[in-house]
Formats: C-alpha cells, sequence, structure tokens
C-alpha cells in the first residue's frame, strides 16, 4: 500500500528479489520494508528501485552485491541521475561484471590474470582480490572504490571511470 504498487506488480518485483537474495532470516516484509524506505528517503521510488533491482539481481548475487547494497546503490544512482530504473539496473549489470574482471592465464597461481577493467582498479590502489586471492565481495571493493575516489584528482577519476565504465556506464559510475 505504501509503495501504491498493485498487487500484480510488487509480487513479479518481491519474487525476483527473493529469487536473487533471499539468505538467512530475511523474509518478504524485510525486503519490500527496504525499498520503501529508500524511495521515501531518496528521488526514487518503490517502483524504480524494484525494477532496477530487477535488471541485474542475478548478477549482483554472483558478485557478492548484498541485497542492502544493490538498493541504496540503485536508489543513489536513479536519484542522482534521474535516469530510468532500466537503464541503472542494466548499466549495474554489467558495471559489476566489469569491475570484477579477470582472464584465463597462467600469471595468478589459479590460473587468471587481472582484466583491463580490474587492472585500472588496481592502478590506483583497488584489489578485486584478497590477500589469500580470492576474489572479494563486490560490497567491499566498491567501499573501497569509495574511499580511493574521494583521493584521486579530477583527471584520474576521469580515467578511472572511462576505463572500468566505458562510455554507456561512466555516468553511472561517476553518480555511484
Amino acid at each position: 500500500n505504501v509503495s501504491r504498487e498493485n498487487l500484480t506488480t510488487s509480487s513479479e518485483y518481491l519474487t525476483a528479489i527473493w529469487n536473487n537474495f533471499a539468505k538467512g532470516s530475511k523474509n518478504l516484509e524485510y525486503f519490500a520494508d527496504v525499498i520503501v524506505a529508500l524511495g521515501a528517503a531518496t528521488a526514487s521510488s518503490s517502483q524504480e528501485i524494484a525494477t532496477g533491482l530487477n535488471r541485474f539481481a542475478a548478477t549482483a548475487e554472483t558478485v557478492g552485491l548484498s541485497y542492502e547494497y544493490a538498493t541504496a546503490a540503485l536508489a543513489t544512482v536513479t536519484a542522482t541521475t534521474r535516469q530510468s530504473a532500466e537503464v541503472v539496473g542494466t548499466a549495474f549489470k554489467t558495471l559489476f561484471s566489469r569491475i570484477q574482471d579477470l582472464e584465463l592465464g597462467k600469471t595468478l597461481d589459479d590460473g587468471t590474470t587481472l582484466g583491463k577493467y580490474s587492472k585500472a582498479l588496481d592502478a590506483v590502489g583497488v584489489s578485486i582480490k584478497d590477500s589469500n586471492g580470492e576474489m572479494k565481495k563486490m560490497d567491499d571493493i566498491l567501499d573501497e572504490m569509495g574511499k580511493k575516489w574521494a583521493t584521486l584528482g579530477d583527471a584520474e577519476k576521469a580515467a578511472l571511470a572511462q576505463t572500468v565504465a566505458g562510455t554507456r556506464q561512466y555516468t553511472q559510475l561517476v553518480a555511484l
């Protein structure tokens, strides 16, 4: 009722969210409450947040992006840019897979090497792997990127965003 969505639409949104983020003790009411709270606190609506999540929910789980981080990132970028949730959600799907860019190779113990996007992050001090060589969760990578972003000059920010996000996702990365 608070989100002003009909039952069918709400059910579709929550089913997709549940299928990709349900873990532990969280229930559908929790997922809905987060969306409604973020919609009320930002210039995004509950519908925009749910629509955008549906675009990248499966990718989010794969790269280790929590529900809380995914919804907050989506609300932030849609509120900042006022781009449609579909555009932002689709951009996130591409952007998150690029950030954890690895290539098969012979340089690391696990048979992988950093790809061009993750090399760009590494060049500014953001590693996508932890000290044990395991992939970091996207939540942690984005936290590190945010801290590092504040220390970069304008030219470095532009170069990093251009390399990692490309021209199509550039705006979403900068807004995030």
